[in-house]
């Protein structure tokens, strides 16, 4: 409104007519997401904990939540018992942590995960959020 451009997020926002844009506002699991998906493309490594050098699975969940100031343990199994459980992938939020056995990912909403992989495929990103046999899902914001 009176020329005045506002951004937040990396998201463009435009208000008209007093409106708000309360209805734009992201997420903390939202902004949890979109950190994560900076790092699509880099490497797996096993027991690693570089979100540019290269993680595996925990240690890639374990570094995002990190640059959020929270605290998770380094291994796919401590991990599921994190924060507060969510009954069902369809109550699912992004950000949630998505526990499988002996394997962590994070959930970007729309049934897709973030997470490093494995050697080959590194940190990508997967349709499909019970590609495998979900264990529990996690909230921790």
């Amino acid at each position: 409104m009176n020329g005045r451009v506002g951004y937040t997020q990396g998201r463009y926002i435009s208000v008209k007519n007093g409106g708000t844009a309360s209805d734009t506002t992201v997420t903390k699991g939202e902004s949890v997401v979109n950190y994560a998906l900076k790092f699509v493309g880099n490497p797996y490594r096993w027991g690693g904990t570089s979100l540019t050098r290269g993680a595996d699975c925990s240690g890639f969940v374990m570094s995002v939540y990190r640059h959020f100031g929270k605290s998770l343990p380094h291994s796919s199994y401590a991990q599921r018992r994190v924060g507060r459980r969510v009954g069902s992938l369809s109550k699912a939020k992004p950000g949630d942590i998505i526990c499988y056995s002996g394997h962590v990912a994070i959930y970007m909403g729309n049934n897709k995960v973030v997470h490093a992989s494995n050697p080959r495929d590194g940190i990508k990103i997967t349709k499909g959020a019970a590609y495998r046999s979900i264990v529990t899902i996690r909230r921790v914001f």
